[in-house]
């Protein structure tokens, strides 16, 4: 019986040992604009929210129209006072279509997750920016 206690024991630490590492990773919780949205107007900048405060230097946003041409982004920031999000101002033009953000960010394990969320820019949605949601987008 105690041998038996000692096998459930160890084997309960080994499966708990992952879970605490997965949870050490940044997982994205909000955007702006949110994943599959729709709005009349164009976001004038990315904000992407993580659960976790984030490493900037290897933290990436990327932004892509329907035909994977890349949309300039001004420089990624951190919020003022929010060091988990991530904010980068769209300085290229959209016209209206579907676009792709693609982010990367690590956080204080420098272990980077990737992820992705599409918008869509269309004018004839009456009254709809783009605005965020939570668990918005796909993480790895």
């Amino acid at each position: 019986m105690i041998r038996h206690t000692g096998s459930v024991l160890a084997l309960a630490v080994l499966l708990a040992v992952p879970a605490r590492e997965a949870a050490a990773h940044p997982r994205l919780v909000k955007a702006v604009p949110a994943a599959d949205s729709r709005a009349a107007v164009a976001p004038k900048e990315i904000v992407l929210t993580f659960n976790e405060a984030l490493t900037l230097a290897l933290s990436r946003i990327t932004l892509t129209d329907a035909k994977q041409q890349a949309v300039p982004l001004d420089t990624l920031r951190a919020a003022p006072d929010d060091p988990k999000t991530l904010m980068a101002r769209v300085t290229g033009a959209l016209a209206p279509g579907r676009y792709t953000v693609k982010w990367q960010a690590a956080g204080a394990d420098g272990h980077p997750m990737r992820g992705e969320l599409t918008f869509v820019i269309d004018p004839a949605t009456p009254g709809v920016n783009a605005t965020p949601s939570p668990a918005a987008g796909r993480g790895a």
